[in-house]
């Protein structure tokens, strides 16, 4: 079985979004292991954002309506290549777990204004 789930989002809006509610959007967002790996970067942490509303969308939870936190979520990076990568902790785990997802793959893409999110999670 095949589950996909995708993000649009605005950089303008997400800064938005960052200044109003700064550090406490932030530390309730993103783990600290993402806020060091993205660091002050507009465009980083709307990437790592709109992985997690991707991967929210795949475990069909949607983010902290069901339980699943956005800390649940973890988005890594390679410190060689850059590629993202993906990791589930608590509920977020639980529900990958009780829908038998055992393979994911996260793709990121930046184009002026927009970043885009798409993950696609499989189920062998």
């Amino acid at each position: 079985m095949l589950r996909t789930g995708v993000d649009l989002l605005s950089l303008e809006r997400f800064a938005k979004v960052r200044d109003r509610f700064g550090e406490r959007f932030l530390n309730r967002v993103f783990t600290p292991l993402e806020r060091e790996q993205c660091g002050h970067s507009v465009q980083s942490l709307a990437g790592c954002f709109a992985l997690k509303e991707a991967v929210s969308k795949v475990l069909g939870t949607g983010l902290w309506r069901s339980g699943v936190a956005w800390q649940d979520i973890e988005i890594l990076r390679d410190q060689v290549t850059g590629e993202p990568g993906l990791r589930l902790s608590d509920h977020a785990r639980a529900v990958a777990e009780a829908r038998g997802v055992d393979t994911w793959s996260i793709s990121l893409s930046h184009d002026g204004p927009w970043v885009l999110a798409f993950v696609v999670a499989v189920r062998e």
